[in-house]
């Protein structure tokens, strides 16, 4: 349980995020400065740069809690759906779902794992400090999968994962240019397939 002092910092701090994606979505990211979020949040420009150091840290902490809040109602869901590519499935149509209501935030927000994941180059991704949260989840899914013979034991679990974070990167950008269900439908089952089976004819 948090004492009073971790409570204060949590509301401050959901406050800040509250107020960012406000403005976020009002003026545009771009448009916004940090000077404004901290003014629309009612505190000092320097309390605000102790919580976080740019605009985009504050979107992926948006992005993280948001997920977050979704964690263990994906994972009662990813139980009841047996099989990998179901899973899979199940998963792609949540990231679609989740990122396609701001599909320019979530482009900012991708650029900004990018850039970030590279800043830690001996680090895990994986466990990153800016991962959505998702990725354990994905980690769990792929390793009970390699146990349950489903996928290759002989590709690491993290080498799997990885690539299907891609994918999910890969069907983001695509459904930005395709709206038709049934397209997005059939590209969401090329992509499982691809990862699953590979591209060998």
């Amino acid at each position: 349980m948090m004492n009073r002092r971790e409570r204060k910092k949590e509301e401050t701090k959901s406050r800040i995020i509250h107020c960012a994606l406000e403005l976020f979505r009002a003026k545009g990211f771009p448009e916004t400065s940090m000077e404004e979020i901290a003014e629309n949040a009612d505190i000092s420009k320097g309390t605000l740069y102790n919580y976080f150091e740019n605009k985009e840290s504050i979107l992926s902490a948006y992005v993280q809690s948001a997920i977050m809040d979704f964690g263990e109602e994906m994972e009662a869901q990813l139980k009841e759906h047996r099989g990998i590519a179901a899973q899979l499935r199940l998963l792609l149509d949540f990231r679609h779902d989740f990122f396609g209501k701001d599909p320019e935030l979530t482009a900012i927000y991708l650029s900004f794992r990018m850039q970030t994941l590279f800043n830690i180059p001996s680090a895990n991704p994986f466990n990153h400090p800016h991962r959505s949260g998702l990725e354990k989840v994905i980690l769990n899914m792929i390793a009970e999968a390699q146990k349950n013979g489903e996928v290759r034991k002989d590709i690491p679990t993290l080498v799997l994962a990885r690539n299907f974070q891609l994918i999910t990167v890969n069907y983001f950008i695509s459904c930005q240019f395709v709206q038709e269900p049934a397209e997005l439908e059939q590209l969401r089952e090329q992509l499982i397939e691809v990862l699953l089976s590979g591209a060998k004819a």
